[in-house]
């Protein structure tokens, strides 16, 4: 496998700003939550088992920091201090955000609706067998998988039957509405698992994304 990752920021004036570390681009970002307000469209290579992808969205544009998980130890190096979502696949975890699918499809129609005023919000759960990190041994019957938390609301976005062989995927592209830990909100939609060329190799993860949403 490739473990040169490559990420692309879409519609943004500096695209290689995401590859630069976040401890670098945050001093006194979080005295004042509110940035000006960003949205478009992030691209990440999530494929590798061994890795969460970090995405913190308070900087003045997404910055994008990989982590590598110990599959001996499940230790993790490079984590960022700061930082709100993060991918590992198809799953996310948070840092203290609460989530809300919404019935939309479209983050306009999110912001033209307002508030929504009927769902649940959905905390991060722990589990001792979180994401799995080692899928080597998959022929001798079991998985390897590390402890942690994720947040199963936002994980509805790619739902996998693998009752069948091959196993059958199928997105949800419903808006996911996060409240985050400074009581901001943004919004993110799933718009694509697998890279956008003729490979189509899953773990490729298109959001689209807007922060902050200030709804009137």
């Amino acid at each position: 496998m490739n473990h040169y990752k490559h990420f692309i920021l879409l519609g943004m004036i500096a695209p290689l700003m995401g590859l630069f570390s976040a401890c670098d681009m945050l001093e006194g970002v979080y005295d004042d939550p509110h940035v000006d307000t960003q949205e478009g469209q992030y691209y990440i290579d999530a494929t590798d088992y061994a890795q969460w992808v970090y995405i913190n969205l308070h900087t003045a544009t997404p910055t994008i920091t990989v982590s590598t998980i110990n599959t001996d130890d499940f230790s993790e190096t490079g984590a960022p201090a700061e930082w709100d979502i993060a991918h590992h696949r198809y799953d996310v975890k948070t840092n203290g955000a609460t989530v809300m699918m919404t019935p939309y499809h479209s983050i306009k129609e999110l912001e033209n609706a307002g508030m929504p005023q009927e769902g649940t919000w959905v905390e991060d759960e722990e589990s001792e067998q979180c994401i799995t990190v080692d899928m080597s041994h998959m022929m001798e019957g079991y998985l390897t998988y590390a402890p942690g938390h994720k947040n199963l609301e936002i994980g509805k976005w790619v739902e996998v039957d693998t009752s069948t062989m091959p196993p059958i995927y199928a997105m949800n592209d419903n808006v996911m509405l996060l409240r985050l830990n400074d009581g901001t909100y943004a919004a993110i939609q799933l718009a694509n698992f697998m890279s956008n060329d003729s490979y189509q190799i899953k773990g490729w993860m298109t959001v689209n994304y807007k922060y902050p949403i200030d709804f009137k």
